[in-house]
């Protein structure tokens, strides 16, 4: 049964603006610290109490019931509405999508937040009835539960631009829980896991990954179309952890395969990690030199995607701070940054200054493919979100580990696409043979180091790495995993790496993608991995496990 809230945003005037733009709504409160081990009011009240010694006792429990509201009676799926100051006779209406989440790196009074994805941002105060927004609350409520909305239909009907229906007569079985059923499909040297979250009589599919390296993208697609029962129609929304073709290659064949047999989804959402701010063409250049490397005539999936989808596909990238619903369940996303940490940075802008210089070389030598890809890809749909889907979140550099991220790549790590790339099948002169390898490696280390990495919003669920290295790992472990257990947990990049000794992380199953060609790696995550539960690997079959 989801819940409705009025959030008020704090000052100045366009804090609301701000919290629009990157996707969440804060609980004020500057001197209150961390608050998420708080297991009651009357601890959230203790904390209060010493952020603020002299306030009055009645204060100090209005400050604790707020907080506590907003910490642990909220719920992803919830509706909220935002008052807007600066149009005094609109509100924003969106579903939150994450826990609570401290962020200590965010200024002042913005580090209380909740993950929102904001369905309308112009509703008209006026079309709320009276019983359903106060005007009335004093200037103290910032986090209200809106008693008149019991099951938030209200507000969704406004976010809609429809009518307020009033107050419901009946409310929804509160017993009525999403149940989600996992399963991680073998895919060999590639990832794919298919989420279905049964609630409300329904049910909803989410995608996370689908490609491989050893087997033929029509493989993994037909895995994925079996795991299906052939209807591919039936999901709701895709993930792409990052922009490997062994994460996706899948799907672009699953909507040429869609389009020849006259398939389409009602509706879809798309995501993947939103592109660097400090050097936004990167993810174009990584596509271009990608295509050259597969073969593959096209690697725009949002422009497949939208051939072969009915209604609106709405891609959102995402960054740091950023949640999403899927279904009845909410996700929160902790890597990466909107803004990257030095090192990241430097990773970054190194490896599309190697390519720019190979683009030219190449170019001055009759072949112009690199660039010709990279002008291709940056005009694709993948990579032009609308602005009204790009949320942002922007993260202190001050506390990244000071470390080298770009680790070399050893040849058994990536037998199909780095050292072992036979470069000789390729349309590249013999003595740029090795520079091209170079700007490959160095393209697929930054790229591996934005993965996707998020986190169901109800703790201890779900927990999804993409292809992040030690360093991104190293950095979670420091600053948002403390030691968790998980049901499940999707092994970092496949599985065939070792985890850092600072990620003290367990769960009943973790399932490392990796098949025939990375099998032998899989001793590394075993070996570093002191679980109390099960690791396999996806090469012993599909693995099944209901949340």
């Amino acid at each position: 049964m989801a819940g409705a809230w009025m959030v008020r945003m704090p000052d100045p005037p366009g804090a609301d603006e701000e919290a629009l733009r990157q996707g969440i709504i804060v609980a004020q409160w500057p001197n209150v610290e961390d608050i998420s081990c708080c297991r009651n009011q009357v601890e959230v009240r203790e904390c209060v109490a010493a952020a603020y010694p002299t306030k009055a006792i009645k204060g100090l429990g209005n400050y604790a019931g707020q907080l506590w509201r907003f910490l642990a009676q909220m719920n992803p799926g919830d509706y909220v509405a935002m008052p807007l100051r600066r149009r005094p006779k609109y509100m924003a209406v969106g579903r939150i999508a994450g826990r609570y989440r401290y962020r200590p790196e965010a200024p002042p009074g913005w580090r209380h937040t909740r993950a929102v994805e904001w369905i309308s941002t112009s509703v008209p105060r006026a079309a709320a009835k009276a019983d359903l927004i106060n005007h009335h609350l004093p200037p103290t409520m910032k986090v209200a539960h809106l008693h008149a909305d019991r099951n938030g239909q209200r507000l969704a009907a406004l976010a809609r631009q429809k009518r307020d229906p009033g107050p419901a007569l009946t409310t929804e079985d509160s017993s009525s829980r999403a149940r989600d059923r996992v399963s991680v499909l073998d895919v060999g040297d590639g990832a794919c896991s298919i989420i279905r979250t049964s609630h409300g009589g329904g049910e909803s599919v989410t995608v996370v990954d689908c490609g491989s390296d050893n087997l033929p993208a029509d493989e993994a697609c037909e895995r994925l179309l079996n795991a299906l029962d052939g209807r591919p129609e039936v999901i709701n929304t895709i993930v792409v952890t990052h922009f490997d073709a062994d994460h996706y290659r899948g799907f672009v064949r699953l909507a040429e395969r869609m389009r020849a047999r006259g398939q389409q989804f009602d509706s879809l959402r798309l995501l993947s990690p939103r592109p660097p701010d400090v050097e936004p063409q990167f993810t174009a250049a990584y596509l271009a030199v990608e295509r050259i490397v597969t073969g593959f005539r096209s690697l725009d999936l949002s422009v497949e995607l939208e051939q072969v989808t009915n209604g609106p596909l709405r891609y959102t990238p995402l960054a740091r701070g950023n949640g999403f619903l899927a279904g009845a369940r909410g996700y929160d996303v902790l890597w990466p940054p909107a803004v990257l940490p030095p090192h990241v940075t430097r990773q970054v802008q190194n490896a599309v200054i190697r390519f720019e210089k190979l683009a030219d070389e190449l170019a001055a030598r009759g072949n112009s493919s690199l660039r010709d890809n990279f002008e291709a890809a940056r005009k694709g749909g993948w990579l032009q979100p609308r602005q009204d889907e790009l949320q942002t979140w922007t993260m202190s550099h001050a506390r990244f580990i000071d470390e080298n991220l770009g680790e070399d790549i050893c040849e058994e790590d990536d037998i199909d696409g780095g050292s072992a790339l036979d470069i000789t099948r390729l349309n590249v002169p013999n003595d740029l043979h090795e520079t091209f390898r170079e700007v490959w490696n160095a393209m697929r280390r930054a790229n591996n180091n934005m993965s996707l990495v998020f986190e169901d919003a109800e703790p201890g669920r779900l927990i999804a790495f993409g292809d992040a290295g030690s360093p991104v790992l190293r950095w979670l472990a420091n600053n948002d995993l403390a030691p968790v257990h998980y049901a499940l947990m999707l092994a970092p990049h496949h599985g065939t790496h070792s985890l850092p000794p600072a990620l003290q992380l367990t769960a009943d199953l973790c399932v490392g993608q990796n098949g025939s060609k990375r099998a032998h790696l899989w001793s590394r995550h075993r070996s570093t991995h002191d679980n109390h539960g099960r690791c396999v690997s996806s090469t012993s079959g599909t693995h099944h496990l209901l949340l």
